[in-house]
């Protein structure tokens, strides 16, 4: 069992398996058309309109030719890019806090998703007087809270809206707490 109970990035193994079966389904068909027109042709120096007839706009274009070549090379790279970025775990989604263990358990972990620590923050920002709508967005490092208000002067509306979601976060024992970046739309009155 792994030492985390809760994974810190969620896994794309759906993803990564489609990213698997159409490129594993493309190299087949290009193979199996290579092959064939090497097999009818004799050589790689082959046209490539013989293996299949789909091929028949390319004319007198070999399986060998560095524009063939080319693109397969660039075809491979970028089903390597796509299987690797299929592989990779996600973005963090999840923020850690501490909490007192019962007795009777012997590890003990609590997760916070960010989208609830996003809503956590637009609801301290929205306690703030003069600010009339927010929006707030956040991933485990950080927090942006935008909200709108119609007074020209925001300063200390700004400073207070930053103290309020501050604070919340600091009455919650976050393994790391997040930054907060807090950014003012004036809105007409």
């Amino acid at each position: 069992m792994s030492p985390r109970l809760f994974r810190s990035r969620p896994a794309r193994v759906v993803p990564a398996v489609i990213v698997a079966i159409v490129i594993l389904a493309i190299a087949a068909a290009l193979g199996w058309v290579a092959i064939a027109a090497i097999a009818t042709g004799g050589s790689g120096d082959s046209a490539l309109s013989s293996g299949f007839s789909g091929f028949a706009s390319l004319g007198a274009m070999t399986w060998g030719a560095p524009p063939v070549i080319t693109a397969a090379v660039i075809i491979a790279l970028l089903g390597l890019i796509l299987l690797v970025i299929g592989i990779s775990p996600g973005a963090k989604r999840n923020i850690g806090y501490r909490t007192e263990a019962p007795e009777h358990i012997e590890r003990f972990e609590v997760i916070l998703p960010t989208s609830a620590l996003a809503s956590l923050a637009a609801a301290a920002a929205d306690s703030v007087d003069g600010v009339s709508s927010v929006r707030a967005a956040s991933n485990a490092s950080s927090t942006i809270v935008t909200f709108s208000t119609p007074v020209r002067d925001n300063d200390g509306i700004r400073r207070d809206v930053d103290a309020a979601v501050t604070q919340r976060f600091a009455s919650i024992a976050f393994n790391r707490t997040p930054t907060v970046k807090v950014r003012v739309q004036r809105r007409q009155a």
